[in-house]
């Protein structure tokens, strides 16, 4: 007989009359302040001023979250079509990782424009702060089973039993594939890459590039293996996004290294020859 991993665990902690605790709301703001941590000792690794990330944040993070509730909304449209108002409605979970990471790059880019900081520079400081965050973040998609797999016979296959977890009915008591484990795996190796790279780059926005290009491809695999809806060719939203995301990439690499090259070069012939004697 398959032993399997039971997981029975409520996602809320307690009540205190309308007001809930839930381990997603506490989860979440431990990777969020741990990455912020890792955000700012990269900046002041790059001679930023590392003062402004509680003002980023602030602007960051409520924009990461409408993003996620979007792409979440358009990836289950069928279930908010019929019921508009539960799209602003909480709790606010199982929300989509490209939502976050559009809705909040864009923000930070907006800020660092007004603030006139350079841009890359600061987006490339979150190369290693998010995957570290959502490494602990997967961690409440874990307790809430709201990212649930495909069932699977696997050993290692997630069985929830607390009627309170957030997969479908017919999934309770079924073993599915744990797939926040699958990514919190790849994002490890991830870390472990980008820790090596990112101080070896030297060009200016490579690094947040190294970070969507890596985490676009695991995601694309991983998603197999999850139950959302297929949009096209068989293909899920965050394969779709994923194909979109690793194309994309390659000219913008391009275009950036040509343009710190050129850079580069427009300094070295403006320096002042030495004359001989």
């Amino acid at each position: 007989m398959i032993a399997f991993i039971t997981i029975n665990i409520d996602p809320v902690i307690f009540h205190i009359g309308a007001f809930s605790l839930r381990w997603y709301s506490l989860i979440m703001a431990l990777g969020v302040i741990v990455g912020s941590f890792i955000f700012a000792a990269q900046l002041r690794r790059k001679g930023i001023e590392s003062g402004q990330v509680t003002a980023m944040l602030m602007v960051v993070v409520p924009s990461a979250i409408v993003g996620a509730r979007l792409f979440s909304v358009l990836d289950n449209w069928g279930h908010y079509s019929h019921d508009l108002v539960a799209i602003v409605k909480p709790p606010y979970v199982g929300l989509a990782i490209y939502g976050v990471l559009t809705g909040g790059l864009a923000a930070l880019a907006i800020y660092c424009r007004v603030r006139k900081l350079p841009v890359l520079r600061v987006l490339d400081c979150l190369a290693l702060a998010i995957p570290v965050g959502q490494i602990i973040g997967r961690f409440a998609n874990i307790i809430n089973g709201d990212t649930w797999g495909s069932p699977t016979r696997l050993p290692w296959g997630f069985v929830y039993t607390n009627p309170h977890a957030l997969l479908p009915a017919n999934l309770l008591g079924v073993p599915t594939h744990p797939t926040p484990v699958y990514e919190q795996l790849w994002l490890v190796i991830m870390v472990t890459v980008l820790w090596y790279a990112v101080p070896r780059l030297k060009t200016d926005g490579m690094a947040i590039l190294l970070y969507l290009g890596l985490y676009s491809f695991g995601r694309f695999f991983i998603s197999f293996y999850r139950v959302n809806n297929i949009l096209l060719l068989g293909l899920r939203e965050a394969q779709l996004v994923a194909l979109i995301v690793l194309v994309a990439l390659v000219p913008v690499a391009i275009l950036l290294r040509r343009r710190s090259m050129a850079v580069t070069q427009a300094r070295s012939q403006s320096r002042p020859r030495s004359r001989r004697g």
